[in-house]
């Protein structure tokens, strides 16, 4: 035991001085001393943030152990009276932090390059999941505690059976009730001099929660949102879930006024802390609708605050009611482009395909910016990975090397030149994808088997059905369902680039491949009119034109099917999905000159499945029609087309009635997920003129919502260039 008269480190003074060498048990062990002995508070909402600084060692996400070498000396400074122990503290733990070193000796120098040459992204952090928070304000830590003593018992002859997990869970539970304990004596000390009436109601409401919970189960709304959020908190903010159905039952319990109050502080307290995605309304297996009203009181919140953050997701099946159809009309019209909406009768389809039931299938929520996950009984990856499909043309143009840094990163596939149809380049392409697809997931699961050494969540582990009735950990095979997802870029971008090698090329023979490569080499200097028959072609996906459509639907779907064949570390399958994030103008920086008329450099880039921005010219019927020649039942992670209508006319009466239809007709014929962005052109512009006029400016970005000006530059420029749609 290390003898340390500093308070500061308190999680890293936990793990040093636990006497097991157990890495669960440690890490646990220093989340205990963290909530022991840092500053906890009670916000102005009156809800217990469980927030507290690591500093140099971090429980981030699930316990990972990080050497924040870089913020220790300017943490020294703000504590020089306890600068010696920090650093004697640092100096103890540096064994330990084997996390972050882990990643170099995994990666072989062609791994380095080609994530470094934006071909591919694997893994490099945890990802999102959504545990049963719910939990523990429903049945109380007490019914945990009787689970683990249960199974600790029925798995004691297994092979596996490592009973120091199961204390971790124990000293993890010891956590929550220790937080709730602490936060009782916060209010208990502020009561003595506080005069408002409603933080003295406040205070006293934190007092009669913690009275019971969270040991026991919570006896009304207030109480279920006072104890979630310390929950929440506890495990370092991601996904909320399914918050209109796990919170209905104590929602009708309480008294209106009451239950609105901390409705709306759950609502602040997810935008003060960029909460990821909250989910609402869908169906159940057997169709019915599972809209309430708790789904409309929350909606109505998005038009009341009109804030970027929370994230929010919409599911949409064929019984929603018209009346929650309106209801998403008119939070669009705040212009945050929340909701997000999803259609239940494609993403159910799609995860039975990884082989989870309907039971569960119809339980999906979205986590992170949109991918999918199953509630509190899976480790979804979200994400493990990306591919940009772009670039892997471009390494098929030229035999594997890149066309931005000169480096061998692909399959030696054959000079483009040698190939003599469209059919032998366009197979030297897909073998490439293929390549790309294998490689993106071998990477992906190198980190999924250090994570699972390193970073194990004895928290998560309490939350997540399978670990405690397995033995194992959230990260080592202890969910139900351990699926994985690989988001694509650039899929228009690489569609156009297809149709005009396959026109121009190889039917027209107006340009020879070797012509094509060296405009490219060359980023079309003195290739002028070869730019500009290009760049004026109508070969353009998004406007309903077959031939560019069935090129773009027959290589995604392809890749989305050779994912479900490759096996993920955590005992399922990878699966497809598009979520390019606030990233596409940066895949399209890393991505050379392209047949579409790209040039190396420029950032314009597929910022969802639909086309790239501004190429759609035909109007959204033209667009959603191209973007249905795709199979929505083979992504399990997400397949966002982002829309952008004109403010004036989806406001009007006539835009209410366009957009319903449209996105009506899109999910009955099979479209996945939809955002819309309602904004005018001129207003965009303006806001990058006079930023200071424009901060409350919000539009979609990849699968989330985020305030414009706050955007670069050249993802500003992407958004513009989105086609703005319903105008006159």
């Amino acid at each position: 035991m290390y003898q340390f008269k500093t308070k500061l480190e308190p999680f890293a003074r936990g793990y040093l001085n636990c006497e097991s060498t157990h890495r669960s048990m440690r890490l646990a062990a220093g989340m205990y001393q963290a909530v022991k002995d840092s500053p906890l508070c009670i916000d102005n909402h009156g809800l217990p943030l469980s927030f507290f600084e690591f500093c140099i060692h971090n429980y981030d996400y699930g316990c990972s152990l990080h050497s924040d070498v870089w913020y220790m000396e300017d943490f020294t400074k703000k504590h020089p009276e306890d600068a010696d122990e920090i650093r004697k503290i640092h100096e103890l733990i540096a064994p330990h932090l084997t996390f972050d070193t882990g990643f170099e000796r995994m990666y072989t120098e062609k791994h380095r390059q080609i994530q470094n040459d934006r071909v591919v992204y694997a893994g490099g952090w945890l990802g999102h999941a959504v545990p049963d928070y719910q939990g523990i304000f429903m049945y109380g830590t007490n019914h945990y505690r009787a689970k683990i003593q249960e199974y600790r018992e029925k798995n004691r002859t297994q092979e596996n059976f490592d009973p120091e997990f199961y204390d971790a869970l124990l000293l993890t539970l010891d956590t929550i009730e220790l937080a709730g304990q602490r936060f009782t004596e916060i209010a208990e000390r502020e009561l003595k001099d506080v005069k408002d009436p409603h933080r003295i109601a406040a205070l006293e409401k934190i007092i009669s929660t913690f009275d019971h919970a969270p040991s026991l189960p919570c006896r009304d709304f207030a109480e279920a949102v006072i104890v979630y959020v310390m929950v929440f908190t506890l495990d370092g903010i991601d996904s909320p879930g399914h918050i209109d159905q796990f919170f209905y039952d104590l929602w009708t319990k309480t008294e209106p006024a009451l239950r609105q109050q901390y409705l709306e502080a759950l609502w602040e307290f997810f935008h003060d802390h960029r909460v990821w995605n909250v989910c609402l309304s869908g169906s159940d297996e057997y169709g019915n609708d599972l809209t309430n009203d708790l789904t409309y009181a929350y909606l109505d919140l998005i038009e009341k605050y009109r804030y970027e953050t929370p994230n929010v997701t919409l599911r949409w099946h064929r019984n929603t009611p018209n009346k929650l159809k309106s209801a998403v009309y008119h939070a669009l019209t705040a212009g945050t482009g929340l909701p997000a909406l999803y259609n239940d009768h494609a993403v159910v389809p799609a995860l039975e395909r990884l082989g989870i039931p309907k039971s569960d299938a119809h339980t999906y929520v979205m986590n992170g910016c949109n991918q999918i996950d199953i509630p509190g009984k899976s480790h979804q990856g979200l994400e493990d990975g990306q591919i940009n499909i772009a670039k892997v043309l471009e390494l098929t143009l030229h035999n594997g090397i890149s066309n931005t840094s000169g480096n061998d990163l692909g399959l030696h596939a054959g000079d483009a030149a040698s190939f003599p149809t469209f059919d032998a380049f366009y197979e030297a392409f897909l073998k490439q994808l293929d390549h790309f697809a294998e490689t993106v997931c071998e990477m992906a699961n190198m980190h999924q088997r250090l994570y699972a050494v390193e970073s194990p969540n004895p928290l998560r582990s309490i939350l997540i059905e399978g670990c405690i009735e397995k033995g194992l950990d959230y990260k080592n095979h202890g969910p139900i369902y351990g699926n994985g997802q690989i988001l694509f870029e650039g899929i228009a971008d690489t569609a156009d680039s297809l149709a005009i090698i396959k026109k121009y090329v190889y039917e027209e023979n107006r340009f020879t491949m070797a012509e094509l490569i060296d405009a490219l080499d060359k980023n079309y200097e003195g290739y002028e009119e070869m730019l500009h028959t290009f760049r004026m072609s109508e070969l353009k996906f998004g406007n309903d034109i077959p031939f560019v459509d069935q090129i773009a639907a027959n290589f995604v779907d392809r890749l989305n099917a050779k994912l479900l064949t490759l096996p993920t570390f955590r005992g399922g399958h990878f699966s497809g999905g598009c979520s390019p994030f606030n990233e596409a103008a940066e895949y399209g920086m890393a991505t050379g000159s392209l047949p579409n008329g790209k040039k190396r450099g420029e950032s314009l880039f597929a910022d969802s499945i639909g086309a790239t921005p501004g190429f759609d010219t035909n109007g959204p019927t033209a667009l959603i029609n191209s973007c249905l020649n795709f199979d929505h039942t083979l992504p399990g992670s997400g397949f966002i087309l982002n829309t952008k209508f004109d403010k004036d006319v989806f406001l009007s009466e006539e835009g209410e009635q366009t957009f319903l239809a449209l996105w009506s007709s899109y999910f009955e014929r099979g479209g996945q997920m939809m955002t819309v962005t309602v904004v005018s052109d001129d207003e965009l512009r303006d806001a990058q003129l006079h930023p200071e006029n424009h901060r409350n400016l919000i539009v979609r970005v990849g699968g989330y919502s985020d305030v414009f000006v706050n955007l670069d530059k050249e993802l500003q420029e992407n958004v513009i260039a989105r086609t703005s749609h319903c105008k006159h």
